[in-house]
């Protein structure tokens, strides 16, 4: 099994990168307590996460930065010069969106 192709692992560089970095600068402005005191905050970092790697991985690939356009099948098994786990680098956005909304809706019930 190939991990990735070409810039493909970018993708998991995007993704845990903008989390911890938005941790980083929420702790730093906040304080260390934010994070407990608003779990929903770990939601928002990983919605920004998904976006960063949705506009990089389709700029990488030169696909449509429009998630509405075409079917679905068709962004999930074009042939992209960068994959990630055998699937285009945007792709791996959905999952991370997913997450997001998930931790959210958690950390506010």
């Amino acid at each position: 099994m190939v991990w990735w192709t070409e810039r493909g692992f970018l993708s998991l560089l995007f993704l845990i990168g903008v989390v911890g970095l938005f941790g980083a600068v929420v702790t730093g402005v906040a304080g260390d307590a934010a994070f407990e005191q608003q779990p929903w905050l770990w939601g928002i970092a990983w919605l920004l996460a998904a976006a960063a790697n949705w506009i990089g991985g389709a700029r990488l690939n030169r696909s449509p930065i429009n998630p509405l356009r075409g079917k679905v099948r068709d962004r999930l098994t074009y042939r992209a010069r960068n994959r990630f786990l055998s699937f285009p680098m945007e792709v791996w956005s959905a999952p991370a969106a997913l997450l997001g909304a998930v931790l959210i809706i958690q950390g506010l019930v």
